[in-house]
Formats: structure tokens, C-alpha cells, sequence
């Protein structure tokens, strides 16, 4: 009987040793799958940071390009450079074109000069750096970029001020859409080339619409000194006065002429009560 008995005790000894080590078993396998759980939240939400980070022009300061040192400017969009290995190279900047100051047939443009005295000022003796886009050179043999100067982007800088319109050439259209809206500000602004209507164009610069504009001022002028001798309007007051009127002779700055009473009161004057 005894002897049963610590077969028994033996047997349920066994027993349990055998359920502690499933249990310590199964512990184990879910503090690992835990973890492997947890590496896996954490790669993937790495994984998502890294997309976050996606080329911006907040860090355009990590542009990939080559430095070179500008040796001369030719004209507003035009730079002869060194490269570090020391070739000189001449450049033509992407995606902008300012107007002429030595073309042999379209001659000096208006706001030519002023872009080719602004790019030499702001660019020549600089370090810069060169990112180029699709096709690296033009038919003429020039090195198509655009240029980085103190992490910003000075095509974008002609644009802005109003010394150059955005000329689009495929396939170098890296920034293309940036650039078409630093534009639209320039013209709503009426800066530089923007200031004379109908000047800038999609194909290029139309001279005559700088020519109709100086004549249309000329004409306004000799109108102008026709009229002298007949409504005088003070250019602050918006008031006409008449030959007839009580303070016609008196001295007054800002004088403008008038032909006819009508042709002031179109132009927005009123008469005056004495």
C-alpha cells in the first residue's frame, strides 16, 4: 500500500514540474512575440518618418550639384565660370530668359541692362553651385543649370524682381510650376519687365509694345502743351479752373492742361466755385 502511494505522490510530482514548464514556455513565447511586435511598430514608423522627409524647398540647401566660381557675366542669364577641376564652362540659367543687352539683331532690350547689372552685382566672383536638370547642354554648347547661391536659387531671384520671364524648354522642367507662380506675383506687381503692358510675352519680348507706349505718352504730352492757355487743373485738388474763373492766374503747382471743360471732367476734375 505504501508503495502505491509514493508511486502516486511521485507521479503527480511529476505532473506538475511538467505544467510549470509549459507555463514558463508559453510566457517566454509571448514576452518574444511581444517584442517582435513592438520592432516591428517601430520600423514601421520609421518607415513613415523617412517618407515625411521628402525633398522640400525648406531644405533645398542639400541640393545635389557641381561649385563652380563665376568668372564674368556675360548678360543677365548668361555666366562664364571655373569649375573645381578648373575647366572654365559657360553656363545659360534654366527656365528664365531676361532681355537683351548684345543680341545683333534685337539690340538692348528695356531691362536688360538693369538684369545683367544685377546678376553681375549679385553674382560675379561668387562661389555657386550648379544642379542641373534633364539635358545638360543647349545647341550651342552650354551648360544648361540652375544656380544656388547662399542656399537660394537665383533664377527664382530674376524672377521675382522682374528681370527675367519664365522660358520653358522640355525637357528641363524641374521647376517650372514654382517658377510660373513667382511670376504671376511679379506681374501683379507690375515690376520691372511687367511694368510696360503687353512687353513680355510667352515667345519673348515684343519691342513695339514698348514703342507704342512711349508714343502713346508723347502724343499725351504734346496734347498736354496744346492745351496750355485754356482749363488749367491742379493734379491734387482734382479742380479746373476757366480763363474767366477768379483764381486762374494765381501760381499753383502740379498744373495739368485741359482742351475743353469735358475733356477734364472725363479726366475726373471739377470746377471750381469761383
Amino acid at each position: 500500500m505504501k508503495e502505491i502511494k509514493a508511486i502516486i505522490c511521485t507521479m503527480l510530482a511529476m505532473f506538475m514540474l511538467l505544467l510549470t514548464g509549459c507555463s514558463d514556455e508559453q510566457a517566454s513565447h509571448s514576452s518574444t512575440s511581444s517584442a517582435d511586435t513592438k520592432q516591428a511598430v517601430q520600423v514601421e514608423d520609421s518607415s513613415d518618418q523617412e517618407e515625411d522627409h521628402s525633398p522640400s524647398k525648406a531644405n533645398r540647401e542639400d541640393v545635389v550639384g557641381e561649385a563652380a566660381t563665376v568668372e564674368r557675366v556675360v548678360d543677365g542669364d548668361t555666366l562664364k565660370v571655373k569649375m573645381l577641376n578648373g575647366k572654365r564652362d559657360r553656363v545659360r540659367l534654366l527656365l528664365v530668359d531676361t532681355p537683351e543687352t548684345k543680341h545683333p539683331k534685337l539690340g538692348v532690350q528695356p531691362f536688360g541692362p538693369e538684369a545683367s547689372a544685377y546678376t553681375k552685382k549679385r553674382l560675379e566672383g561668387q562661389e555657386i553651385t550648379l544642379e542641373f536638370d534633364v539635358q545638360e547642354r543647349d545647341q550651342y554648347g552650354r551648360l544648361l543649370a540652375y544656380v544656388w547661391i547662399d542656399n537660394e536659387l537665383y533664377n527664382e531671384e530674376l524672377l521675382a524682381k522682374g528681370l527675367a520671364r519664365v522660358a520653358v524648354f522640355p525637357p528641363n522642367t524641374k521647376y517650372v510650376d514654382e517658377f510660373k507662380k513667382i511670376q504671376e506675383q511679379a506681374r501683379k506687381s507690375e515690376k520691372g519687365i511687367w511694368s510696360i503692358e503687353n512687353y513680355a510675352q510667352e515667345k519673348g519680348y515684343n519691342t513695339d509694345a514698348v514703342k507704342n507706349q512711349s508714343s502713346s505718352k508723347q502724343k499725351d504730352t504734346q496734347s498736354a502743351k496744346s492745351c496750355e492757355g485754356k482749363i488749367k487743373g491742379n493734379q491734387n485738388s482734382k479742380i479746373y479752373h476757366v480763363p474767366t474763373g477768379a483764381h486762374y492766374n494765381q501760381t499753383m503747382n502740379h498744373v495739368i492742361w485741359f482742351c475743353t471743360e469735358k475733356d477734364a471732367q472725363e479726366a475726373g476734375y471739377k470746377k471750381a466755385k469761383n
